[in-house]
């Protein structure tokens, strides 16, 4: 799995990798170029207005996403970034104008407050789990160690 192209710090979405040049694929989609051109646009749209002081925290988090291993990748879509190796192992959501939920795919792991069950492992989605962050400082050795028991869960 490409880690991310030349010109982009993303990775290519894994649908557009599987579908690109199909028909019912719209323009964005078409190609790897469109959606990395596109993915960028994502982030500026998520991150603008009143959620534009998040841009360090997110930046943050994504460095840590993509440092965790060098099969991971992130991949934005309109109102998240998700992080992948073979499956989503966490993504980064700008929930408020103060706070990113950093989700993490940690099936029916029992955590500690901090971290927050989803319900996802019931309803059998990939994130069961997120953090609240809301500055620098919770991007702390203990989210550190949750995202790499996520990647370790993905191998």
């Amino acid at each position: 799995m490409a880690k991310t192209s030349k010109t982009s710090i993303y990775g290519v979405h894994p649908s557009v990798e599987r579908w690109a040049g199909h028909a019912e694929m719209p323009p964005e989609f078409a190609s790897p170029a469109a959606y990395l051109a596109t993915a960028e646009r994502y982030v500026e749209q998520m991150l603008a207005g009143p959620k534009a002081g998040l841009r360090p925290i997110y930046d943050a988090l994504l460095a840590l996403g993509l440092s965790i291993g060098k099969d991971t990748k992130a991949c934005p879509c309109k109102t998240i970034v998700p992080i992948y190796r073979r499956h989503v192992i966490a993504q980064i959501k700008p929930a408020t104008k103060t706070r990113i939920d950093f989700g993490l795919a940690l099936g029916n792991t029992k955590a500690p407050k901090r971290l927050v069950d989803t319900g996802g492992f019931k309803k059998k989605d990939r994130i069961t789990h997120r953090i609240e962050v809301t500055s620098l400082h919770e991007i702390d050795d203990e989210l550190k160690r949750w995202l790499k028991k996520a990647y370790e869960m993905d191998a």
